[in-house]
């Protein structure tokens, strides 16, 4: 035979945004081996899909995924991701990898699992090299790819909650774990300055981490300080100067500095009172490019997102936190703070929705808002929220909605993934328990049909910006596309049936239209069938 299977008549979109065009697309063992008119291609299976479209897996280029995937049952974890499309999944974002472990930063990231994994996993290794080869050894169901982030390798050498600038030896320990880990196969930095350790540093301790992934040509990737146009991170007057466009500002200049290729992570306007500032960030995205910084974003299709319950405190009180909530003259000055920031941000505690409170006594109010919970606790919402940072060691989740938008009100989140410079991501997990993000379950789906239909871009350049963009973006040569010789990464969807059906309310629902999934040639999704078992993908090195 000339090849093993074949799939034909399709309407194929090849990740590039050309227009789709009919064809046949031939795969041998795990590559694509010709594109076109092949009919008289011998295979040793042939599947009709006359009426189908055929397109490259989907790239999700923001995940925090890489968590799972050590787990011996990591493949029916992973399920709603398949069963959307997704091949590929980059981990090791907002600064929070799994690696470097050191006596420093293991209780710590032991701890800090807990945010994305049902229970604290065993940290079997110490670095990212370590790591990516336990990976390949046992095997994964997706393609994975890392990031090395920031504040691993920053509490790793510091500790977490150290506010201090790093010393000049600290800062060649960190230089040491970060090269170590691109050599190893990282794809890039990442950093979470919205979250200690990353929330402390300074603009040149970022530039020597940019600087770092520049000399090697890989992305840095910026979680960014501040989303609204207020926020605790930053000391300084947001009547003159919003603080997400300041915190944005910061990040271009780290880029320009440093000469590194720098990714915005989830691109979000947070609060009511922040969506009107959407004209000036991408403005000033686009005028970074005019002046020649290779600067991209990327951005999830929801008016949501998943995070930590104690993202909302300032950054000053994070060292001593639990001594702050337990202190009832600090905690009153904390709750005058919330009541005026809430309030100037047009958002609070009736748009937090819990994910999984990961305390015993208070998992039964998962799903709900917390003002919901708090009034089935007969708790004022404010002390209720203490008390579930409190109980939960800080590693209760939530959904924070008025992300970009909220309740059909979705402009600014429309102008950003309509931006010709936006890749598609999830910036999510999923777990055996709790409330899950609709992300997991839809992402892809969603833009594939809700804003290819409102007119928001083509079907082709939506594919592109969660395909062949994302793989140029990583610098990736073979993987992203339907062409011959690329990685038998695939999706045949039914462009005609194509929806999301998972909701915040009920999340945990697959979508319509996603018929069939390859990965590396092997069909892990088919006639509605997953196969859990299969380890079909590869760990993918820079």
């Amino acid at each position: 035979m000339d090849c093993d299977l074949k799939l034909s008549g399709a309407a194929v979109i090849d990740g590039s945004g050309a227009p789709a065009r009919r064809a046949d697309v031939a795969i041998h063992r795990d590559r694509i081996a010709a594109v076109g008119d092949l009919a008289d291609l011998a295979a040793a299976r042939t599947i009709d899909c006359t009426g189908k479209t055929v397109t490259p897996g989907f790239i999700d280029i923001h995940s925090h995924a890489d968590w799972l995937v050590p787990g011996g049952d990591h493949g029916a974890l992973v399920e709603p991701f398949v069963r959307q499309g997704m091949t590929t999944l980059v981990g090791g974002n907002c600064g929070f990898s799994p690696a470097p472990i050191t006596e420093r930063n293991r209780g710590a990231a032991h701890e800090a699992s807990r945010l994305i994994v049902d229970e604290a996993i065993v940290l079997g290794w110490q670095s990212m090299g370590e790591f990516l080869d336990g990976l390949q050894e046992s095997g994964v169901s997706l393609n994975c790819a890392e990031l090395v982030g920031h504040g691993a390798v920053r509490s790793a050498v510091t500790g977490a909650l150290d506010p201090a600038p790093p010393t000049r030896d600290e800062l060649r320990a960190m230089e040491r774990f970060v090269r170590d880990a691109l050599a190893a196969g990282c794809v890039g930095v990442s950093t979470g300055l919205g979250y200690p350790p990353g929330i402390f540093a300074h603009a040149d301790e970022l530039v020597h981490f940019a600087s770092w992934a520049a000399r090697e040509a890989k992305l840095f990737t910026s979680h960014l300080k501040a989303y609204s146009w207020m926020s605790g991170a930053l000391a300084t007057d947001p009547t003159t100067e919003p603080h997400n466009l300041a915190a944005l500002d910061e990040i271009l200049r780290v880029g320009e500095r440093s000469g590194a290729r720098v990714q915005v992570s989830h691109l979000i306007f947070v609060g009511r009172q922040t969506w009107p500032s959407y004209p000036k960030a991408l403005a000033r995205i686009d005028e970074a490019r005019a002046r020649g910084l290779d600067v991209a974003f990327d951005a999830f299709p929801y008016t949501a997102g998943n995070t930590t319950a104690s993202v909302i405190f300032p950054a000053h009180v994070l060292p001593r936190l639990e001594e702050v909530l337990a202190n009832p003259e600090e905690l009153a000055s904390l709750r005058s703070f919330a009541t005026f920031a809430f309030e100037a941000l047009g958002f609070g505690l009736p748009d937090i929705q819990i994910m999984r409170a990961n305390a015993p006594a208070l998992n039964q109010y998962d799903g709900l808002r917390v003002t919901e919970a708090a009034a089935r606790a007969g708790m004022e919402p404010f002390d209720f929220y203490c008390r579930l940072v409190l109980e939960s060691g800080r590693q209760a989740r939530v959904l924070i909605h008025t992300y970009s938008g909220d309740r059909g009100e979705e402009e600014a989140l429309r102008a950003v993934l309509a931006h010709p410079q936006c890749l598609i991501e999830t910036d999510t997990f999923v777990t055996r328990d709790g409330h899950q993000n609709p992300a997991s379950y839809g992402t892809f789906p969603r833009v594939l049909s809700t804003y290819v239909k409102e007119g928001l871009f083509t079907l082709e350049e939506a594919v592109r910006k969660m395909t062949g963009a994302a793989a140029e973006r990583l610098g990736w040569k073979d993987r992203g596309w339907v062409r011959q010789g690329c990685a038998a990464d695939l999706v045949v969807l039914d462009a005609t049936t194509l929806a999301d059906t998972a909701t915040f309310e009920d999340p945990a629902r697959f979508p319509l239209g996603i018929e069939r999934v390859l990965i590396n040639g092997r069909a892990v999704l088919e006639d509605g069938r997953y196969d859990a078992r299969a380890r079909a993908g590869r760990v993918l090195r820079g």
